[in-house]
């Protein structure tokens, strides 16, 4: 209602609106997205934001991490996280996660993929129910670059499994403990923040965000009959055996 006599919102696709710094946190709440019509008296604008607490935080890099959060909503991306009491099943591994990251903010590849960032031949495309065994090197998903981004196997017609190389590169700022081959299964029958995003913990992992969830090399884990093996991680990317 403030901006309309100012602005002409027929011009646009998209729209941000930022309150003020000097409205307290206890009155606005945080930042969402709108993908349904907002009337205007310039017709309906279908994509907008509003900024709430979380776009002024006091951490590196909090600005553009909520309206790049925000815009995935309006690309169609889910959160990742859950809320209380409900525990986190994909803790700190995407922007559409945990958007105050100063560890792991890259897209994960599945989101890359299902918005066309990476191509068919990008990802090595796999299905439980005829799988040989299959070694790949999964390129990390920060780098620029042709070769394999991902391995995903079909677990059923509506659930898959993602395995992916997290470097400290890109956005991402990763101690050696955190980076790895990164395992998750997507459950599509699930909503957004009810956990159909799962990280598959390594031997050992116990932190409640999956910080230490990665896989290191000589790891082994088995998801739902799916038997992942990092065979070795190098410079050019993570060699893994899916049987």
């Amino acid at each position: 209602s403030a901006s309309d006599p100012t602005v002409d919102f027929s011009k646009f696709d998209v729209a941000y609106f930022l309150s003020p710094k000097s409205i307290p946190w206890s009155s606005i709440a945080y930042g969402p997205a709108f993908v349904n019509d907002l009337k205007t008296q310039d017709g309906v604008l279908r994509n907008a934001s509003f900024s709430g607490a979380d776009a002024y935080q006091n951490f590196p890099g909090a600005g553009w991490k909520w309206i790049s959060h925000e815009t995935g909503h309006l690309f169609g991306l889910h959160d990742l996280y859950t809320v209380d009491p409900q525990p986190a099943t994909y803790g700190s591994w995407d922007l559409m996660s945990l958007n105050w990251s100063t560890a792991a903010i890259e897209l994960n590849a599945w989101n890359r993929y299902i918005q066309g960032w990476l191509t068919d031949n990008q990802v090595k495309c796999l299905d439980k129910s005829n799988l040989s065994a299959t070694e790949v090197v999964v390129s990390p998903i920060e780098r620029v670059e042709t070769g394999i981004k991902a391995v995903t196997i079909k677990l059923s017609d509506t659930k898959i499994l993602v395995i992916e190389s997290r470097r400290s590169e890109g956005l991402d700022v990763l101690s050696p403990s955190q980076a790895g081959t990164l395992v998750y299964t997507v459950d599509m029958t699930v909503m957004s923040m009810q956990g159909g995003w799962n990280i598959q913990r390594r031997t050992g992992s116990t932190a409640l965000d999956f910080t230490d969830a990665a896989l290191k090399s000589g790891d082994k884990i088995i998801v739902e009959g799916v038997t992942i093996e990092v065979l070795s991680q190098d410079s050019k990317g993570d060699k893994v055996r899916v049987s």
